[in-house]
Formats: C-alpha cells, structure tokens, sequence
C-alpha cells in the first residue's frame, strides 16, 4: 500500500475534532522547520522563509514567503478542518428512568442514522482555571476510550423504520452513557449529580473543580483501515475534509522556496457555513496576506498587484458515483474512486471553477501522467457548496474548486479510495512548485 495512503489513515485517527487537526498541523510545521507566529505581536519576517499562525486553535495558516513576492503572487491551497457531526451541548447529562444519556446537537449535515449503534468517545476542548480571567488555561483533551453509545430502538417498537427511517432529533440523538448501578429501580427524569465535568475527571488527569468549560464532540471509537481485496478503499470518517488538509499540508512540506509565495490555508466551520472568525467567510486570510506583504516592504499598491498575479485552489472532497444509485448522477460527469482527482464545476458558481482556472490544473495534469475527473451534479439536484465561494469572494483571487472522489460523504464512516491520496499530493506539489 502507498506510504500517503498510510499517512492520511495514521492522520484521521490522530484528529478526532478541528482542535486535534490543527494541532497535528502545528506538531508536523514545527518538525519541518516553520516557525510559529503569534498574532498579537509584532512580526519580522524573511523572504524565503517558513511560518505559520493559528486561530481558535482549530485553523491556520502556514506559508513560505517568496524571494520575488511583488511579481509572482501566491499560490495558495485551502481546506477545512472540521466534519460534520454531533457536539455535545452544555450541561449535557440526563438523567432518564436511572439512566444516563448525553444530549447533544448536530453540527453541519451528517448523515444522523450512520451515528447509531456505534462504539463513541467523547474529544474536544477544556478551559480551566487560571489567576488572571482574561488568560485562562486551554487544553486539548481525547478520552479516547469506548465511553457511550446512540441505541437504535427495536424493530417491534419502531416498524416502521425501514420505511421512513425518521430521527427524533430532539432525543433520538442523546448518547447513553451509563446507569445508577446502586439504585436498579429508579425512574427519574430529574437532574442528576453525574455532569460532564465529573466524567471527564473519572477518566483524565484533569479534575472537575478546575475545569470551567467544555467544547466536546462525540466520535466513532473505530480505526480507519483499508478495505477490499487488494486494499483499495479507505473506511473512515471524517475524510471529508481531513483527507485534502492532509493532502495541502503534504505538498507544502515536500515545497522549496520558490519566487512566489506559497500558502496553505486550513479552514475551520466549513460545515456550517464559514461565518466565524476561523471560517473562510472572515478576514483572516485575507489581512494576513496584507500583513505578510507589508512586513515584507510592499505598500497598497503592490498588495493588488499581488493578488491579480494569485491563484487558489479550495480543495475539498467530491462526489463519486454510487454503483447502487447511478441514476442519481449527471450523464457524463461521474467521478470513480482511485481515478484522480475532481474538479468540480457549477453554472451558478457553488464551485468556483471556470474554464481558465481549470485550464491550469489540466495542464499541470497532462504534463505529467496524472488521470483527472469531473464532477457536475444532475441539473435538477441542488449540491453543496464549498470554501471555494466565499474565499474566492474574500480575496478576489482566481480561483478552482478541487477534492478527491468519495463514497457516503458526512456518514460516520466514508469509503475513499486509497490512491487517490497520492496523486493529489503529486498535483498540490506541481501546483506549489511548477514555473
């Protein structure tokens, strides 16, 4: 099996949330050589020189300045850190008839019913206390142990669930967590006195008089694995959009200094549309570049001179042909997985690809043996959308909407093909490196 492939598995499992994501951004940037940026102080950068600076602990941007920025531009590649899935909401524990449940909401648009009778754990975010208020300790937290479960109801109590199939979101989505071993018959709907707090103490070395607050997701507990006779798929949840933050960051650590400035972008809150400080519909991208220009001695003018010389590539995953539901897709336009990689197009600009950006990757492509797809939906099917939009919008870059094929997109557990992942890599790194 390809050694990327191998990379992008060991890669989901360490990044059960954005924070754990990011994070394994930070810990493979430093091992290369980047240097970290704190926002708040004043910079000094070099040209032909690596940095990085995060948000919310949950994005970031990593760049290598140019030697000759004023004319080159950047070449920039974005991606989001976060998955669809369900967040675990403030003081969450339930007590129902002795048992314990945790109520949660979902965040994005997973598929709810793949979540059901799954192994889950719970990671996330903790604040804790700390003398001064306004510098509060924050940790990272994984408890990484087999820690709840979403039971379906029986068949003889729901016979109608194989033909409509319908969640109760407001309960039918609480994680039973455990029971009052002492107490067999009570039945109380009441508060309890277990709370997140107390959980995470039993199983951590945090205790829960210091914490303050949480921000927590449930996960599925299950490994990502080959899968098939020849290892030809890859079974995992959270590759939408894991496995192309994978993919940039690869193809950023494997770039030289090039003239022009290249720079991988790593979004958080996609799922929910971006309008965060972290999310593609914010400034932070674009008043970083203007930092990063002007600490290099460029002044207004250049900064637009600049972006007019920039492309962008938002890469985030497409959809492959389901062999049960063909029907379903365009006539011609049908992705297959371990076939190379997507662009994506739409006539009202949900992707942002047009014939001269896509122009540029196809012949990146040509140039250099690697099979390339396309993907439009069926014109009476509405898809989804993208960072592609709301960056290109943002930063009034030219810009092309890029992703590998994937089967059963936000399901808990998504089936990608486990070549791919080394042919983006291949073209991300052309896209970086290529005069």
């Amino acid at each position: 099996m390809n050694r990327q492939a191998e990379e992008l598995i060991k890669f989901i499992d360490n990044s059960p949330t954005a924070f754990h994501a990011a994070a394994e951004l930070k810990k493979q940037l430093k091992k290369a050589g980047f240097k970290e940026l704190n926002a708040a102080h004043k910079w000094d950068l070099k040209k032909g020189e690596k940095y990085f600076v995060s948000r919310n602990d949950s994005a970031l941007i990593a760049f290598v300045t140019g030697k000759d920025f004023l004319n080159q531009g950047l070449r920039i590649i974005s991606s989001h850190t976060d998955s669809p899935g369900l967040k675990v909401k403030p003081d969450p524990v339930i007590n129902s008839d002795g048992q314990y449940v945790l109520n949660t909401e979902i965040y994005g648009g997973p598929i709810l019913n793949t979540w059901y009778d799954r192994d889950l754990s719970l990671a996330g975010k903790i604040v804790l206390k700390s003398e001064n208020s306004f510098e509060l300790k924050e940790r990272l937290i994984d408890l990484n142990k087999n820690l709840a479960v979403i039971p379906n109801l029986p068949i003889h109590l729901n016979k109608d669930v194989n033909q409509k199939g319908e969640i109760d979101q407001k309960k039918g989505l609480r994680a039973l967590l455990t029971q009052d071993l002492e107490k067999n018959n009570v039945k109380s709907n009441s508060k309890t006195d277990l709370t997140i707090k107390d959980l995470i103490a039993q199983v951590s070395d945090f205790s829960a008089a210091e914490i303050l607050e949480t921000e927590l997701y449930l996960y599925p507990t299950q490994k990502a694995h080959f899968l098939g006779p020849n290892q030809e798929y890859i079974a995992a949840g959270r590759q939408d959009n894991l496995a192309m933050v994978h993919a940039s960051l690869k193809a950023l650590l494997m770039s030289k200094v090039e003239d022009w400035t290249q720079m991988a972008i790593f979004y958080d809150n996609e799922e929910i549309g971006s309008h965060t400080p972290q999310g593609a519909d914010s400034p932070f991208a674009g008043d970083l570049i203007e930092r990063i220009i002007y600490n290099l001695g460029a002044d207004r003018e250049d900064y637009y001179r600049i972006i007019e010389k920039s492309f962008l590539i938002s890469a985030d995953m497409a959809h492959a042909v389901h062999p049960n539901f063909s029907e379903e897709y365009d006539q011609n336009n049908r992705p297959l997985l371990n076939q190379g990689p997507v662009i994506k197009y739409n006539a009202n600009l949900k992707y942002t690809t047009n014939a001269g950006t896509a122009g540029v990757l196809i012949d990146l492509m040509q140039k250099n043996n690697i099979s390339y797809q396309i993907y439009s939906n069926r014109t009476d099917k509405r898809g989804g959308s993208t960072i592609g939009p709301i960056a290109a919008t943002q930063l009034g870059i030219k810009s092309i909407d890029l992703g590998n094929p994937l089967l059963a997109m936000h399901s808990s557990r998504e089936l990608g093909g486990s070549s791919d992942q080394k042919e983006m890599i291949k073209l991300m790194n052309l896209f970086f490196q290529q005069k």
